[in-house]
């Protein structure tokens, strides 16, 4: 048990490192871990050996190196994302000439792995890849949170903290979980420069392992706010919904799961 618990924790020290370009210190991996800081930097120390987490020498703050973005960018390609996402994306951007944007969700987080540029759009936005998706201010992050469970979207808000972004984001909780119900009964979600000002955006939730799981993904456009507007995203959500039907039917670990049901049989 203890070796599952470390290669547990030595996960969990990569995937709060990564969000964190700054990085961490060991008091910090160790209060969030709920061990001692003996057990958290002998973990350090092991990342840092593998060469996915190094020190800053000035700070002694520990931070996530670039061979773990390279093995994220790996996995993505073996995982076929051009051949399985891509086409949709495009064939979306190309209709609404916006970004549109793929998210996947990942335990407890939803992170932008692909995207598709609209070629007659004025603005070009360009997020970092891997981004992880503001829960409460995106609309990806709304539109996935309304497919959890209360207690999952509870648990994910209590790790969130105070509800921010924008003087636009929701004020409290009881307002954004209205406005959960309101996605659920919808089928996509919205924002109006709640992440960044000037940029509003729409996202349907993916549900690649079925109708009655979480959704394994969204998919988002997002432009100006003087282009999309209450109506234009309106208008967008039949190509967005059809969209994320499509890459539903294709997602890989959903098409793999329903295969080894089928052989199990």
């Amino acid at each position: 048990m203890a070796l599952a618990d470390d290669v547990a924790n030595a996960m969990h020290v990569l995937e709060m490192l990564a969000p964190h370009p700054e990085g961490r210190r060991v008091s910090e991996v160790a209060e969030r871990l709920g061990i001692n800081k003996a057990i958290a930097h002998r973990l350090l120390a092991v990342l840092v050996d593998t060469g996915y987490v190094n020190q800053d020498p000035r700070t002694s703050s520990y931070f996530a190196t670039h061979s773990l973005g390279a093995l994220g960018l790996r996995q993505l390609s073996s995982s076929g994302v051009g051949t399985w996402a891509q086409r949709a994306l495009d064939s979306l951007a190309a209709e609404c000439e916006e970004l549109v944007r793929l998210a996947v969700a990942t335990n407890d987080s939803l992170q932008w792995i692909a995207k598709a540029q609209g070629s007659n759009s004025s603005l070009r936005l360009d997020p970092v890849m891997g981004q992880d998706a503001v829960p409460h201010a995106t609309a990806s992050g709304k539109a996935w949170l309304a497919t959890l469970s209360p207690e999952r979207v509870e648990a994910i808000l209590d790790r969130e903290g105070e509800l921010s972004s924008t003087p636009r984001s929701p004020l409290d909780r009881s307002s954004l979980l209205l406005e959960l119900d309101e996605v659920r009964h919808r089928g996509y979600a919205t924002t109006f420069e709640e992440m960044d000002l000037g940029i509003n955006a729409v996202a349907a939730p993916i549900f690649g392992a079925g109708r009655g799981a979480e959704a394994t993904g969204t998919i988002s456009i997002a432009g100006p706010s003087v282009r999309m507007t209450r109506a234009q995203m309106a208008d967008f959500s039949p190509l967005l919904l059809s969209a994320a039907a499509d890459i539903a039917r294709s997602w890989p670990s959903f098409a793999y799961l329903a295969a080894d049901a089928e052989l199990s049989a």
